[in-house]
């Protein structure tokens, strides 16, 4: 029997919010980040990017597989590093880094699951 991973069901849960975030009201997520607003549509290309991914982390937390969960977790890691580092470089307003740690806390649990 394959082992479940609640997790990744709030991973799924943040995914799904800043997929659709991107999607429908860009320029909502764009404010939060204090960047000026779009009419560019590559962001609503990348908000559905996003929200695409929520159907992955639905069948692995329904289905589990500890490799591609380990693999979650320092993809997720190195990603919040990276948010860290555009703050650390000034090409992102210092609010990121409150999404880097609410993240890094999605992996670590992620992380212990795996335990």
């Amino acid at each position: 029997m394959q082992k479940t991973y609640k997790s990744l069901y709030g991973q799924m849960a943040f995914v799904i919010v800043a997929g659709l975030q991107l999607l429908f009201i860009p320029n909502f997520m764009l404010a939060t980040f204090g960047m000026p607003p779009t009419s560019e549509n590559w962001i609503r290309v990348m908000g559905l990017l996003v929200s695409i991914l929520s159907f992955y982390y639905y069948f692995l937390a329904k289905y589990g597989n500890d490799k591609v969960v380990w693999g979650t977790v320092l993809g997720r890691l190195v990603f919040c590093a990276g948010e860290v580092v555009l703050v650390i470089l000034g090409l992102m307003p210092p609010i990121l880094i409150a999404f880097a740690v609410f993240e890094t806390g999605l992996a670590l649990w992620s992380w212990r699951e795996l335990r």
